[in-house]
């Protein structure tokens, strides 16, 4: 919550520094900011997550990943389902297709987001500098559920939040 609302500010004031705004240091002071807090939450992850650093192993994420480490952290916590089509509705990874399409697609907003994260990370990791497909996120997505699978942390996480 805290890294999202940092990240939201960050987003702000970037715009404003497109459109002509003197913003100063404000972006560098936030961008440290944030990557102190992403560090955090890969901490608690580690400690709480089991088999978190096997999972990014296999990912082929290592610990200078900030980005990937928070957004498979991220992920692993909103997304507890251990299908893939469960998934894929969980976050919104499909076409909707009626007439009333923005009522039928409901999706996890923070999970996409956490998703994004992993899968830019992954991306630029592997050389790719393409735009960002569904097609992509489809793709990592069933390669994390199977590092799941294999790990044995499908189903209940271990990990309550609350």
């Amino acid at each position: 919550m805290k890294e999202e609302m940092l990240y939201k500010n960050l987003q702000r004031i970037q715009n404003s520094s497109i459109v002509g705004v003197d913003v100063g240091s404000g972006v560098k002071i936030l961008e440290k900011i944030i990557d102190d807090v992403r560090k955090e939450v890969i901490d608690r992850a580690i400690k709480m997550i089991p088999g978190f650093t096997n999972t990014a192993k296999y990912l082929g994420l290592d610990t200078d990943d900030i980005n990937g480490l928070t957004g498979l952290a991220g992920l692993l916590v909103h997304n507890k389902s251990a299908s893939y089509r469960k998934s894929i509705k969980y976050l919104g990874l499909y076409k909707a297709k009626d007439r009333d399409a923005w009522k039928i697609k409901k999706y996890s907003s923070k999970a996409q987001r956490h998703l994004t994260m992993l899968t830019n990370a992954i991306l630029r990791k592997n050389g790719e500098t393409s735009a960002l497909r569904y097609r992509d996120l489809r793709k990592i997505l069933k390669v994390v559920i199977e590092a799941r699978k294999q790990m044995a942390l499908a189903g209940g996480l271990g990990y309550k939040p609350w």
